[in-house]
């Protein structure tokens, strides 16, 4: 089943301010929130989904690989990290729901989230163009096994941390006002490990390399980032962060992109320009192979004139089509003549009326034939 779009689904135009889309959604979040709507299986999807369609079109980067790719964007079978489940809403947007509702009062404790990972992945030009799968190594921390990420070697050996008398925090007084800091010394859990577990040495974490494939769709630019959700750091009773993949293309010795069109330079001779012809030119078919096409040179081709061929760019997967490429007209003059064409290009310039150079050396005609 395809999914909605994310602006038909908060009844927005595409051009909405942030101001709109915010108040489009807080209209559907309020009728359609779990207080409001207990056991409504319906009420959860429309919630879930209204949800998603804004946490992408209130970020400016989301928003933007939306309209340019739709739901294509990069990112493999979730592009924009759609949420899975209540918790995962209210965790993210959990700010939002703060200033957005107050049912009941105290209204969901927020689930803590893991660190997000960000590393970067070369693509080659023509990987960029067709789209490719990449294996990532990513090195991060799991939860360790054996102390389950308590970081204590059994379950009873803590004790109460004296500093902040197992609260977690520590109150300063300064006349007639008071403030709270998390305690240094238990980091604001309250309690001090007294037997480290002997694997993680009560870090709580093991560290480890995973080896991750990732879908890279065609048409992708360098400096793009892909999200892969929860795939970031794992944290004990938390839900794991993302990973961040910002992509770097390689130039290529020929081509040159510019947003989805593609230009390169198209040697020509004097001839071909002045007379016109058919010539063959390769463009990329794939990651390994070309494709040939026939660019017609019109008689009077002047040099640096740009000759566009629609449809061969590069693929708009938001639009199902493909930029257009751009061929510059390069004039190739020959640095050394035979006897014979010397003669025809002199018989030209006579013809013209053009001035050149004369046929003499005019070193041999300083030094002599030595």
């Amino acid at each position: 089943m395809s999914k909605r779009d994310y602006y038909e689904i908060l009844g927005v135009a595409k051009n909405a301010t942030s101001a709109e889309i915010k108040k489009a959604y807080r209209k559907l979040a309020t009728a359609y929130h779990p207080d409001r709507n207990p056991d409504d299986p319906e009420s959860e999807e429309k919630f879930k989904e209204a949800a998603e369609a804004y946490a992408v079109l209130s970020d400016n980067e989301k928003r933007q690989m939306y309209d340019t790719y739709g739901h294509d964007a990069p990112g493999g079978g979730s592009p924009f990290g759609g949420f899975s489940s209540m918790d995962d809403i209210f965790s993210s947007l959990g700010d939002i729901f703060g200033d957005f509702f107050n049912f009941g009062g105290g209204g969901r404790q927020r689930r803590r989230r893991g660190e997000n990972i960000g590393i970067s992945q070369q693509l080659s030009f023509r990987e960029s163009l067709f789209g490719c799968t990449k294996s990532v190594s990513v090195e991060k921390f799991d939860i360790c096994e054996s102390c389950k990420g308590s970081g204590a070697k059994t379950p009873d050996a803590f004790s109460e941390c004296k500093t902040c008398q197992g609260q977690g925090q520590v109150v300063h007084r300064q006349g007639f006002f008071a403030f709270a800091t998390t305690c240094p010394d238990c980091s604001g859990q309250g309690r001090i490990i007294r037997e480290k577990c002997p694997d993680c040495k009560g870090s709580g974490k093991i560290k480890r390399k995973e080896n991750i494939k990732v879908k890279i769709p065609a048409g992708v630019m360098s400096g793009q980032r892909i999200k892969l959700t929860g795939k970031g750091q794992s944290a004990p009773d938390a839900i794991p962060g993302d990973l961040y993949i910002e992509l770097l293309v390689k130039e290529d010795e020929l081509f040159e992109r510019h947003g989805y069109d593609l230009v390169a330079p198209l040697p020509v001779s004097f001839p071909q320009a002045a007379l016109g012809v058919k010539i063959p030119f390769k463009i990329p078919l794939s990651i390994e192979d070309d494709e040939e096409i026939e660019i017609n040179i019109a008689k009077g081709t002047q040099p640096n004139e740009i000759i566009t061929i629609p449809g061969k760019g590069v693929t708009i997967l938001s639009e199902n089509t493909k930029g257009d490429l751009h061929l510059q007209v390069i004039l190739v003059i020959p640095e050394s003549l035979s006897k014979e064409e010397e003669d025809l290009i002199r018989k030209l310039a006579d013809v013209s009326k053009s001035p050149v150079a004369s046929k003499k050396n005019i070193f041999k005609k300083i030094f002599g034939n030595d």
